[in-house]
């Protein structure tokens, strides 16, 4: 039944969900339009110029082809064409690129030759100037190109006008200085399609020449398709050929290209050619992370489907300037295309499971405010020291885990491989290191702040400096993590981003507030239950249906690479997107270590429990949870791959980021009601972090600055209220930086919270490591070695050395405790090395 269900949902989408809204612009002045213009944008101003048309009819009917210099200026959509200065002389059928510095155009031709000047347009305020720039290594025309970054590549083209063979070189230019890289490895082409997108360079299609029984170039179409990202790969073909087709092809959405019209070679022989019908309407849509293509709505009725035309982002559209639209006809039409990301109504069904689960969380803090767990400070803060080791174990994962694990780890596996697991196993060492080695430290002195311990083995103010660093880093802890599921609800519905954060986050504070930790505790352990069935009925539906399930997914990610094959046991590299295994495994091991032995909110859950014993019982559990869970997690986003792979037409070409990718799946793909369950699952994610950051910021503000400077010796009462206002305070300027965060463009948040925990924590695992393991590190060493970490992280990150954010906890952790211990060893300090391991 779920098989027959999930094939007659297919059936009703045939095309790509792209979303894209197309309209015209005023038409280009000239009646009869242009093929092979150059066009750009330079100073927020659109400018068309050169190309070649048939001002005195088609030439089977007796006219003549015209190259023309003629330059347009458009300075906004609402504006009038103007003409402007013109080319150096008549030119078309070159390559014209924007750049920062104005539209770089490149090669070309004209009645007589092909050409290898290379010149730049910049739009003065006035006019259009042109500035000469380093020529091509041979004349080129018919050939494409795009930009990556600040580079030009260009593939392709032919080198005369009477040539039988088509170019397969390829060359970069940097803005001054050309080179050669390594050659197409298909055949070459005229008339390609080139693309850029995530730092690779695309070429699609493009017609083969080859000498006729007269010598004359015969054209062969192609359909192949390729990607240069270092080295040339072999991508799946198109469905057709779309030779001339607008290029670049425009980037929409997270990951797709689309391939514009174009001439499939269906009519090349058409006659009469005054009757030609024009070339194809249709759109594809190629997606670079499946690999696949598929056809996207067409252009509409109203618009031409021009071909050797370029295309221009402007603003945020795509515009698709004049062009040829059938054999010797050119048109002056305009045409503009606005990508919208699509959206799906969430149904009073899933919307009603939601709201049940946000109101039961709601009421576990409304139970244990009851049961007087916010009665007192020590209720607040530890819970009374009565909760079941499991739950304490379960809490810890939810913590660590969060919307991170669930949205961000599937997206990771879902664009990339599985590779990453390889972090999670250092939980197997970290767990029974802790448990040997911190956690008697923490139960025998019976804090409720870890950083109490740093001022009892060190001094005063290590204690503040762990504790402002721990703050820092947790209000934009609680800000990503409001960040994600935020996004994930914009994605299924039309609530702004903006509105879903405010939501969800003052729901978290309100049951912290009311409950203390013990509400959290509890409700971490509910929010664990819900976020693993979620991930595992997620998991089982999509591998399910995939062609021929489970296996298929697997054989599909076997080939496509998806599993562990792309890690380098010989490799160092630690640059970013670094796929070397040992660098990995040490950069999660201290991403792991450093809130395992010195983040409060982690911490704070050893000392909830009865006694040591049940605290390590909590570590076991959260332990083994996190191997089994984050391997579901890994494999959901490799099923989700392996669906889409196999069904590309069921996957938005506008989905407008990568961590989209799951909350989409859920809401189109999931049966309705349990999706809202799956949905409210990425709240609870959310919800367990956040409160968890909230309460253990709040006992951190209370226990080490509060009572200890700002307010000593008040009535607990005080203190309780305290704690109370700075989980409210706390949530709001997380709130604040979530807003911030969701107008921003974050590529992959998984990562970009991996490189904060570095940033602002990796020396605060090195001081608790120089309390427990070092017996002659003292106050002085301990805080100068702590800030010489902050301060290494700080400037590589400024620096934008080239260093993987994943090292900077252990560059944060290993600056801190080397310096630290060293400075010890030459510089007076207080000491207390009977809080050490090595206590004489």
């Amino acid at each position: 039944m779920l098989r027959f269900l999930g094939s007659f949902l297919m059936l009703l989408t045939s095309l790509v969900r792209a979303e894209v809204a197309w309209s015209e612009l005023p038409a280009l002045p000239d009646e009869h339009g242009f093929a092979g213009a150059f066009a750009g944008t330079s100073g927020g101003t659109l400018i068309v110029g050169g190309g070649a048309n048939f001002p005195d009819g088609a030439p089977w009917d007796g006219g003549s082809k015209i190259w023309h210099d003629r330059v347009f200026t458009l300075a906004s959509p609402d504006d009038t064409w103007q003409a402007s200065s013109p080319l150096p002389r008549p030119l078309g059928y070159g390559v014209a690129l924007t750049t920062d510095d104005g539209i770089v155009c490149i090669g070309g031709c004209d009645s007589q030759e092909h050409h290898a000047d290379v010149f730049r347009l910049r739009w003065t305020g006035e006019g259009v100037s042109v500035d000469e720039l380093p020529a091509l290594p041979t004349p080129l025309a018919y050939a494409a190109g795009a930009l990556i970054g600040d580079t030009i590549h260009l593939i392709g083209g032919s080198t005369s006008p009477d040539a039988t063979t088509a170019s397969s070189r390829h060359f970069t230019f940097d803005g001054s200085t050309w080179n050669e890289l390594e050659p197409l490895p298909g055949e070459g082409r005229i008339l390609p399609v080139a693309a850029a997108r995530g730092g690779s360079f695309y070429v699609f299609s493009g017609a083969s020449l080859a000498p006729d029984a007269e010598g004359k170039p015969v054209r062969t179409y192609l359909r192949d398709a390729w990607k240069y990202d270092g080295s040339w790969t072999r991508l799946a073909d198109l469905p057709r050929a779309a030779v001339a087709a607008p290029s670049p092809a425009p980037p929409v959405g997270a990951s797709h290209l689309l391939v514009i019209g174009g001439d499939d070679g269906t009519l090349v022989d058409f006659q009469p050619k005054s009757e030609h019908p024009g070339f194809p309407r249709g759109i594809l849509a190629y997606d670079t992370v499946t690999d696949t293509w598929t056809d996207a709505a067409p252009l509409p009725e109203t618009l031409l489907s021009p071909v050797t035309t370029p295309v221009v982002e402007w603003d945020g559209t795509y515009v698709v300037p004049t062009g040829e639209v059938r054999p010797a006809v050119r048109s002056p039409q305009i045409a503009i295309a606005t990508p919208t990301a699509s959206k799906t109504a969430f149904g009073a069904l899933n919307w009603s499971v939601v709201v049940l689960y946000l109101a039961g969380m709601i009421g576990v803090g409304v139970f244990f405010m009851r049961r007087e767990a916010a009665s007192s400070t020590e209720a607040y803060f530890r819970g009374g020291q009565r909760v079941p080791a499991w739950v304490a174990g379960l809490s810890i994962f939810a913590t660590m885990l969060s919307a991170l694990t669930f949205m961000g780890i599937p997206a990771r596996a879902y664009q990339t491989d599985i590779s990453w697991y390889i972090g999670q196993i250092p939980i197997l060492l970290i767990v029974p290191l802790v448990a040997a080695c911190y956690l008697p430290f923490f139960r025998r002195l019976n804090l409720t702040s870890a950083y109490e311990y740093l001022e009892k083995r060190f001094s005063l103010p290590s204690r503040l400096f762990a504790s402002l660093s721990f703050t820092a880093f947790h209000l934009g802890r609680i800000a990503i993590v409001l960040y994600l599921p935020a996004l994930a609800l914009a994605a299924v519905s039309d609530i702004d981003v903006v509105t879903a954060v405010v939501v969800i986050g003052v729901l978290c504070v309100i049951y912290t507030v009311i409950g203390g930790i013990e509400a959290v505790v509890w409700t971490d352990a509910i929010q664990a239950i819900v976020l693993m069935a979620g991930a595992l009925l997620c998991f089982a539906i999509a591998a399910f249906r995939v062609d021929g399930g489970l296996g298929g997914m697997l054989e599909i990610a076997q080939a496509d690479h998806k599993l562990i094959e792309n890690l380098r046991w010989d490799s160092f590299s630690i640059a970013d997107g670094t796929t070397s295994a040992v660098v990995l495994f040490v950069a999660f091991f201290f991403n792991s270590l450093v809130p395992y032995t010195s983040s409060q909110d982690v911490v704070q859950r050893y000392v909830t429990t009865r006694d040591l014993a049940a605290a390590r019982k909590s570590l076991k559990v959260t332990m083994w949870m996190s191997i089994f869970g984050s391997m579901v997690f890994f494999l959901l986003g490799t099923a989700i791959y392996a669906f889409y792979k196999t069904h590309p037409e069921r996957l938005d070409a506008t989905l407008p980021a990568a961590d989209s990718i799951l909350p989409f799946y859920i809401v189109h793909e999931l049966p309705v009601g349990i999706s809202g369950l799956v949905i409210a699952a990425i709240f609870a994610a959310s919800q367990s972090t956040v409160s968890s950051s909230l309460n253990s910021v709040a006992t951190a503000f209370v226990k080490d600055l509060d009572s200890r400077l700002l307010r000593p010796g008040r009535d607990d009462r005080t203190y309780l209220r305290s704690a109370q206002t700075v989980v409210v305070l706390a949530g709001l300027i997380g709130i604040g930086i979530a807003v911030t965060m969701a107008k921003s463009n974050i590529e992959s948040a998984f990562k970009t919270f991996n490189a904060m925990i570095g940033l602002t924590a990796g020396s605060l695992g090195g001081l608790f490591a120089l309390g427990v393991f070092t017996r002659r590190a003292h106050g002085t060493g301990a805080l100068l070695g702590a800030l010489a970490g902050l301060a290494t992280v700080l400037s590589l990150h400024l620096s934008k050395a080239p260093v993987s954010g994943l090292l900077y906890a252990f560059i944060g952790f290993a600056t801190c405790f080397l310096t630290g211990w060293i400075l010890s060893l030459v510089l007076p300090g207080r000491s207390n090395p009977s809080l050490s391991l090595h206590k004489s």
